[in-house]
C-alpha cells in the first residue's frame, strides 16, 4: 500500500512539472514564428528536371505552386517589398522554360508581383513579361501590354512604354493577331499622356481613317476621344470617319452615334 502511494505522488510530481514545464514553454514562445529567409536561389534548368526525373511539366507545376507560395509561412505573410526582386527574375525564366505556353507564370507576375510600388522591382517583372509578350503565339502579346503599362505606371518610365506599345502595333501588322483596338491605341494614349499631344492625335485620326473591320462602337470612341480630348470640331472628325467609307449595317450604327450627340 505505500509503495502504490509512493508512486502515485511521484506520478503526480511529474504530471505537475511537465505541466509547469508547458506552461512556461507556451509563455516563452507563445509569439515567436518562423521566419521566412527570403527568395531562395533559383536551381539551373538541369537540377529542375532532374527534382522530378526528367518530367518537365511536373518540376513546372511543382515549382510554380512554391513560388505562388514564397512569403507565407504560418500567420505572416511577406510584403512584396521584402521580395529580392532580381531572384524572382530569375524564377519566373526558370519557370517559362520548363512550361513557355502556360501563362501561370505571365499572370502571378503580372497581377501579383507587378503589384510593387518599387519602380526597381516593377522593372524585373516588365523585364519578363515584355520578352514574354513578344511571343507571336495566341494572347502572349497581352503581356507585352501589360509590360507598357507597368513600365508607365510603375517605373514612370514613358519612353519604354512607347517602345513597347509601338512594339504591340508592329507585332499587330507582322502576324496578324487580331488585337483588340485598345492594343493598337496604346502609342496614341502614351503619346498624350506624354504631353505630345499633335503626334498623338495625328496618330488616332490615321487609326479612325485607315483601320478596317472595327466595330461601331469602337469608331465612336475613337470620333469622341478626338473630339473631347483634343478639342477637334465635330465636322471636322465626323468627315474623317466618313472617309472610312464603311457601308451596310456598320455605316448604319456610326450615323445612329452622331446622330445621338448632335441631338444631345
Amino acid at each position: 500500500m505505500i509503495i502504490y502511494e509512493q508512486k502515485l505522488y511521484n506520478t503526480k510530481i511529474v504530471l505537475l512539472f511537465l505541466l509547469g514545464f508547458t506552461a512556461l514553454f507556451w509563455t516563452v514562445s507563445n509569439r515567436m514564428f518562423p521566419k521566412w529567409p527570403g527568395v531562395p536561389p533559383v536551381p539551373s534548368s538541369v537540377g529542375a528536371e532532374a527534382m522530378t526525373l526528367g518530367d518537365k511539366e511536373f518540376s513546372f507545376r511543382f515549382l510554380a505552386l512554391i513560388l505562388q507560395n514564397f512569403g507565407d509561412m504560418g500567420i505572416n505573410k511577406t510584403p512584396l517589398k521584402d521580395y529580392n526582386y532580381k531572384e524572382l527574375g530569375k524564377w519566373f525564366f526558370l519557370l517559362d522554360s520548363l512550361d513557355p505556353i502556360s501563362d501561370h507564370i505571365p499572370m502571378l507576375a503580372a497581377h501579383y508581383f507587378g503589384g510593387s510600388s518599387i519602380p526597381e522591382n516593377a522593372a524585373e517583372v516588365v523585364k519578363y513579361l515584355s520578352k514574354i509578350g513578344q511571343m507571336p503565339v495566341g494572347q502572349k502579346w497581352r503581356w507585352l501590354a501589360h509590360a507598357a503599362y507597368l513600365a508607365q505606371h510603375k517605373m514612370g518610365d514613358m519612353d519604354l512604354a512607347l517602345k513597347y506599345a509601338y512594339k504591340l502595333q508592329r507585332m499587330n501588322n507582322e502576324y496578324n493577331l487580331g488585337m483588340p483596338q485598345w492594343a493598337r491605341q496604346m502609342p496614341a494614349f502614351i503619346l498624350n499622356n506624354r504631353g505630345e499631344k499633335e503626334a498623338s492625335r495625328k496618330l488616332m485620326e490615321n487609326l479612325l481613317v485607315s483601320e478596317k473591320n472595327i466595330d461601331p462602337a469602337e469608331i465612336n470612341f475613337m470620333r469622341l476621344y478626338l473630339i473631347e480630348e483634343f478639342g477637334l470640331s465635330e465636322d471636322y472628325v465626323n468627315q474623317l470617319v466618313r472617309m472610312r467609307g464603311d457601308t451596310g449595317e456598320v455605316k448604319e450604327k456610326v450615323e445612329s452615334f452622331i446622330r445621338q450627340k448632335e441631338k444631345k
